[in-house]
């Protein structure tokens, strides 16, 4: 049977609402996965403003919430993406899902054709 990860990047101003490692547990249990959230700041508040400089860095360095969900197969994962898409909508950038399996990234992207992704 195939492992399906999926690592959804939201960046700065793109979930609807905060990200939060208990509501992803309830939409895991629901399904039967893994889920968890990584939370990553390197803002810096500066001059009166919030900023980042992230020319030049790697992806996983630049602020961002990254959720990675790993199941065992395609109809789980189909309707732990529906949740979290119709919540927070899906990843708007084309490196939204870096680091992803081949097979995760191709469902998570399709389920987005087929549903708007929340956008």
């Amino acid at each position: 049977m195939a492992e399906y990860k999926v690592h959804l990047r939201y960046f700065v101003g793109d979930p609807l609402e905060t990200i939060r490692q208990e509501d992803l547990d309830l939409i895991a249990g629901r399904f039967g996965v893994e889920m968890a959230v990584n939370k990553i700041d390197n803002r810096e508040f500066k001059d009166g403003m919030m900023r980042e400089e992230t020319l030049g860095r790697a992806i996983e360095d630049i602020t961002q919430d990254v959720i990675t969900v790993v199941a065992g197969d395609e109809a789980a994962l189909r309707g732990v993406l529906a949740e979290v898409y119709d919540r927070y909508r899906s990843p708007r950038t084309p490196y939204g899902f870096w680091g992803s399996t081949e097979e995760g990234r191709d469902v998570a992207r399709d389920l987005i054709e087929e549903t708007g992704g929340g956008w």
